[in-house]
């Protein structure tokens, strides 16, 4: 479940705004990479001193105003397509939503029309799975794409548990990521630790790009 907190503090922000979304690709552009900016500037201002009450506030109401922005973008103008907006702003549209955590149905919402673009290659796959593996972790449901990991107090790489883990490659490569033996393989590399290998998931050992680069 969420965090009640979260919940408590988005509840009285949500007014149910609705905004008459332009879809016009330079006025997306520009919304776009204006709403990144300020979601950017308010985590920036958090972080700076996690004790400032007033940038907490600020922080959650850029994250309120940017969701139901985002809302109606999606519902009117479909997913911000590269194509269209650029390969940047397209990642800004996957970055509002990834933090649109106090709305978890439309982060589902959201990632089903990013799928739609990543299955069009107008959108990336690789962040599309962080969004679905995130939305899952903070459900407390098993992960799709195996892209979330924990540390173990033995020191090891722990994959958090894979939904239906014999056929991850199939899902994985529907939306064009490397096998799941790479990608584990990098994960540890570039942390450092010893891997463990998740329960179910097919060991199948596969031609990899140059994990040195990683």
């Amino acid at each position: 479940m969420r965090s009640k907190m979260m919940l408590a503090l988005v509840a009285g922000l949500w007014s149910g705004a609705v905004f008459a979304a332009d879809c016009a690709p330079d006025a997306l552009r520009i919304a776009l990479t204006t709403r990144a900016d300020a979601d950017q500037a308010a985590r920036k201002a958090v972080i700076a001193d996690l004790s400032d009450k007033a940038a907490h506030d600020r922080a959650m109401r850029t994250d309120h105003d940017n969701t139901a922005w985002m809302h109606e973008v999606v519902a009117q103008c479909g997913w911000p397509k590269r194509s269209a907006v650029g390969e940047d702003a397209a990642t800004f549209a996957w970055l509002l939503v990834q933090h649109a955590d106090m709305d978890p149905d439309f982060q589902v919402v959201a990632a089903r029309a990013m799928k739609d673009a990543v299955l069009e290659r107008e959108a990336d796959g690789e962040r599309l799975a962080l969004l679905v593996d995130r939305n899952r972790f903070l459900d407390q449901l098993p992960q799709v794409y195996g892209m979330n990991t924990d540390d173990t107090a033995a020191g090891t790489l722990r994959f958090r548990d894979i939904v239906n883990p014999a056929s991850l490659d199939v899902r994985r490569a529907e939306i064009g990521l490397t096998p799941f033996y790479c990608h584990a393989l990098a994960l540890a590399k570039k942390r450092g630790l010893p891997l463990e290998w998740p329960q179910g998931v097919l060991f199948v050992p596969a031609e990899c790009p140059d994990l040195s680069k990683r």
